[in-house]
């Protein structure tokens, strides 16, 4: 079975048998379907109301967003999906969103691995200065994972969504070039 990425230049990063490249649409459906409930579902997308669609998903990067599939090499299907993002004031300043893996392969590492290759992504082929994210603090597997890749707690945020008509509490977690860096010669 070979990779249903079609060209090598879709191909943006890769790591022994992983790897990341553009989204291409015919797997949005797919990706819509990963998601299990609702809990799940504001989690990961607190804006998105449910149920889960295929336009939702295309619709979450935004004009400039760039969503990302984790691939492990010849398999037809993804087994994750991703954006990295330009903040709005800042070209070289990217944010993490929407990451998720399959859920028949969480658990066992993916996770870390797709943060480390958009990672790799941003700081060595961007050439970006730093990258963000906001996690619920009760999301333990995700924060562990960010933490692990070398991201650190900068503040809180709360935040309203309307699909739960209250307020959130957010934290923000960063990872500069420098830090990167200072990782890889560790």
């Amino acid at each position: 079975m070979s990779i249903a990425v079609s060209t090598q230049s879709s191909v943006r990063t890769r790591s022994g048998r992983y790897l990341l490249a553009d989204f291409d649409r015919q797997f949005a459906a797919l990706v819509a379907s990963w998601v299990r409930d609702d809990h799940e579902l504001f989690w990961l997308a607190p804006k998105t109301a449910p149920p889960l669609t295929t336009e939702k998903v295309i619709a979450w990067p935004g004009a400039d967003g760039c969503p990302l599939l984790f691939y492990r090499q010849g398999t037809a299907e993804p087994c994750g999906y991703l954006e990295l993002n330009p903040m709005p004031a800042s070209r070289d300043h990217l944010w993490l969103g929407h990451c998720l893996i399959r859920p028949g392969l969480r658990g066992v590492g993916l996770g870390h691995l797709i943060v480390r290759l958009m990672l790799d992504e941003a700081f060595v082929e961007r050439e970006a200065s730093s990258v963000s994210l906001v996690v619920f603090p009760r999301n333990d597997p995700a924060v562990r994972c960010y933490l692990a890749n070398g991201f650190v707690h900068v503040g809180e945020q709360v935040k309203f969504f309307s699909t739960t008509g209250r307020r959130h509490r957010m934290l923000e977690m960063k990872i500069t070039r420098g830090r990167y860096i200072e990782r890889l010669t560790q």
